[in-house]
């Protein structure tokens, strides 16, 4: 049974970091070793963050959503177009934060189920309130811990398009690409189309 690091993956370090995850992506494609990983994002902080510790906190989230994947997928990634893009992105952080995946297929989906035309505020505490129930060492995170998750989940749906706005929080219909359904099939994943098309 999955744990609740592993079911939480690493979405407290950001939403789809878009622009970060090409940079990313175009420097696991090099193969470098760690030390002149650590030189790029640490001291040439090519990501350009405020801090160097942001950098590699940014680098590292990243790393872990797209190197399980595979070059294939990240070379894929690179060449995608925008939309494609995007829903390539948000499948990364599906497959690493199963989290995510269960609030779009048992509130988001719901919701739109019900022809409610907005994701309350409160739906990721009363969310996790439940998850609890069934995964007791989710209550290992603190409550701040969890509320950024929170946050960031949001973020994520509203960069990927399902939602219109942090503030308004309208549902908008998402298509899942053929080409991203490709995917789910060679990465063994079929179970996230539900997710994927949670408000269609």
């Amino acid at each position: 049974m999955i744990n609740a690091k592993e079911y939480m993956g690493d979405l407290i370090g950001g939403g789809l970091l878009m622009a970060e995850s090409r940079i990313v992506a175009e420097t696991l494609l090099k193969d470098l070793p760690e030390e002149d990983w650590k030189c790029l994002f640490e001291v040439e902080n090519i990501l350009q963050k405020p801090s160097r510790h942001s950098s590699i906190r940014y680098a590292r989230a990243i790393r872990r959503r797209l190197t399980p994947l595979g070059k294939e997928f990240i070379q894929a990634l690179l060449k995608a177009p925008e939309a494609e893009y995007v829903q390539m992105l948000l499948l990364a952080v599906l497959i690493h934060s199963p989290v995510l995946a269960d609030f779009m297929r048992l509130v988001v989906a719901e919701h739109k189920r019900l022809y409610k035309l907005v994701l309350p505020t409160g739906s990721w505490d009363f969310f996790i309130a439940e998850r609890i129930q069934l995964m007791p060492d989710l209550d290992s995170f603190s409550v701040s811990t969890l509320n950024k998750i929170g946050t960031n989940a949001v973020r994520v749906l509203v960069e990927s398009g399902y939602l219109n706005s942090n503030r308004q929080r309208e549902f908008q219909p998402v298509y899942l690409l053929p080409e991203v359904r490709q995917w789910l099939l060679i990465l063994n994943h079929p179970e996230l189309e539900d997710a994927m098309e949670c408000t269609t």
